[in-house]
């Protein structure tokens, strides 16, 4: 088990068994953490993403203030206080606290090490009670995570403040850099004649992702004296392969009975459909669509880390629950459609398509009539032809490859509008209007694998790693070498954590091109451009002007493209059409090794082992 995923663990485990030393039911806490990085972005999108929590603002939190480095002593509002033997001041916030009328100090104390070049240790909350006409009574330590064993590359991550009216709210842990994952802990303790624990959770940051951020207002939402707790989530930024992403944020409430804690159950969902209408409203205007997906996406992002149905949740520990269960989500699926319509007004029909076959998978829900409203903006986008005048079965098989690593196709039209076949005994030439075949001897064999311009590197899988971040690509050295692994700009799925084999789920890959300008490829349905030196890769915005390998999904003069959709075979070149036939319905994304001719009237497949090829009539 990886290091750090350790220390969560055992976080976890102290979070669900601590008690305070001198009270009951109490839980060591962790922590959330406002950043100057939360501040709302001033772009239409992201000013108005954020659902807005009408309870928002009913208790102003006091933030606690700053301890002198390393003080052991210290006076905070007239009080003095004496840290625990072997710790330091964090942070202090005095405050009457339990309602007696005398005013209690909490403070966050830091264990002292002597060792200068270790990593930060996680903070305990203690309390120093107040007493009428008397001095401050001893601290009494009321939430105390374990030590979180990070590196001395990490930095500390605390904050302290009230946050109703007798709730505090914690948060210690620490901020690292990659590779090192980080982890906060966040709580919200009630102050009475004894310290309770009315929330608590664990928070995982790994590298590169986005920042999470937790706020608590524990105002008393139903007017029963007692404080209540409402979540607030965030999510921003971001780290290449992708651009940074907006805010956005949902809410999460629950209230004190006296049965328990009892949670809202119009949230998370009220606020992601909240944020779903307002990608709805810009998806529509061309100005305005562009920026829909990257927002959807950061949705969706904020959903996975919040959710355990998102599959890869950042909230963990959460209560009595390893993560909040969010159930099906009608805001998901509004926000995927909202990413549909900018694509499609944007003009963009293979990511329109693409975006369409994510929208409605669960978690989110499926509603059939929005999907009617969805295949109408592409297929104004990309015009349906029906029927081919010709739709042949070739008699030559094709020598297909198996398995997850890329490969060219087996099938390639010449210039003439005739179609090769590669097959184990050498390439035969089809002529799909008289379904004549022949040998094509002056025609060598390709190669079906995906080797860069200079011979040294495979393209050997793309894979979704789990951890919940971003789809990757591996190359492999043909010779000596190490293998090289490329961050994709693309998110994984939502659902359940992928588990399959040691290299997690494979994804699906359309080689397109790969020259000296770098490689173009689709992946999971998302056009991509990887860099000659397969450092970085990017979103591919258009084609490049490189040379066509036999077996790419390209026409001779590079001019057209294919791809298999779940609306049908998609051709695209200076204009978008969906090419469909009554024998391939039902089945268009079961074909491969798609080729196209220069006219864009000719594609020619592979579907269960044989090869056809059809000519339609153009409009």
């Amino acid at each position: 088990m990886p290091r750090n995923r350790q220390h969560v663990l055992l976080l976890a485990l102290a979070l669900a068994t601590t008690g305070c030393r001198a009270c009951k039911d109490d839980h060591p806490y962790v922590p959330y953490s406002i950043d100057e990085a939360s501040t709302p972005s001033d772009t239409p999108l992201d000013a108005s993403a954020a659902a807005q929590d009408p309870d928002a603002g009913s208790f102003h939190a006091r933030e606690a203030v700053l301890a002198p480095k390393d003080a052991a002593r210290w006076t905070i509002d007239g009080q003095d206080l004496v840290a625990p033997a072997d710790h330091v001041f964090a942070l202090g916030l005095s405050g009457d606290f339990d309602g007696d009328g005398a005013i209690d100090v909490a403070a966050l104390v830091t264990p002292t090490s002597p060792d200068p070049d270790a990593g930060p240790h996680a903070s305990e909350l203690v309390l120093y009670r107040g007493t009428r006409g008397g001095p401050l009574a001893g601290p009494q330590t009321i939430a105390s995570p374990p030590p979180f064993g990070f590196s001395a590359t990490c930095v500390a991550k605390n904050r302290l403040a009230q946050v109703g009216r007798h709730t505090l709210l914690v948060e210690t842990g620490a901020t690292c850099s990659a590779p090192e994952t980080a982890s906060r802990a966040i709580a919200a303790i009630v102050i009475g004649t004894e310290a309770k624990t009315h929330f608590r959770a664990t928070l995982v940051d790994p590298p590169d992702a986005p920042l999470l951020t937790l706020d608590v207002d524990a105002a008393d939402r139903d007017g029963d004296g007692l404080d209540d707790v409402a979540l607030r989530v965030t999510l921003e930024g971001g780290a290449p392969p992708f651009e940074p992403g907006p805010r956005v944020g949902v809410t999460v409430r629950w209230f004190d009975r006296s049965a328990g804690m009892s949670r809202d159950p119009d949230e998370p969902d009220a606020s992601l459909r909240a944020l779903a209408s307002s990608a709805a409203m810009r998806a529509a205007k061309a100005k305005d669509a562009p920026a829909v997906p990257r927002f959807v996406e950061q949705v969706r992002a904020l959903y996975r880390a919040l959710c355990v149905e998102g599959g890869s949740p950042r909230v963990v520990d959460l209560l009595d629950a390893h993560a909040l269960s969010c159930g099906a989500s009608k805001g998901l699926e509004e926000a995927g459609l909202a990413e549909v319509r900018a694509y499609a007004v944007s003009g963009d029909a293979m990511r329109a398509i693409a975006a369409l076959d994510r929208a409605q998978l669960p978690p989110a829900t499926h509603t059939s009539t929005r999907t009617a409203d969805a295949q109408g903006w592409v297929t104004q986008l990309a015009p349906v032809l029906a029927a081919p005048t010709v739709l042949r079965a070739a008699g030559a098989v094709p020598q297909i490859e198996r398995g997850r690593a890329p490969a060219w196709g087996a099938l390639a039209f010449e210039s003439n509008g005739k179609l090769l076949v590669r097959t184990a005994a050498g390439v035969v030439r089809l002529d799909p209007v008289q379904g004549d075949e022949a040998g094509a001897d002056d025609v060598g064999a390709w190669r079906a694998g995906v080797v860069s311009p200079d011979g040294a590197y495979r393209w050997i899988e793309a894979y979704d790693a789990c951890d919940g971040v971003a789809l990757h690509a591996t190359f492999a050295p043909t010779a000596n070498g190490d293998p090289r692994d490329v961050a994709l700009p693309i998110a994984p799925p939502l659902g359940a954590k992928c588990t399959r084999g040691a290299r997690g789920e494979p994804a699906s890959i359309t080689p397109i091109a790969w020259g000296t300008r770098g490689l173009e490829a689709i992946v999971a349905g998302e056009p991509i451009l990887l860099s000659p030196d397969l450092v970085r890769a990017t979103p591919s915005l258009a084609p490049l002007d490189q040379p066509t390998t036999l077996g790419a999904p390209r026409s001779p003069n590079g001019h057209v493209l294919v791809t298999p959709t779940s609306l049908g075979l998609l051709v695209h070149g200076a204009r978008s059409r969906l090419f469909r036939a009554p024998e391939l319905e039902g089945g268009y994304l079961d074909v491969r090794d798609c080729a196209v001719s220069d006219d864009a009237a000719r594609v020619a497949c592979v579907r269960g082992g044989r090869a056809f090829v059809g000519i339609w009539a153009p409009e």
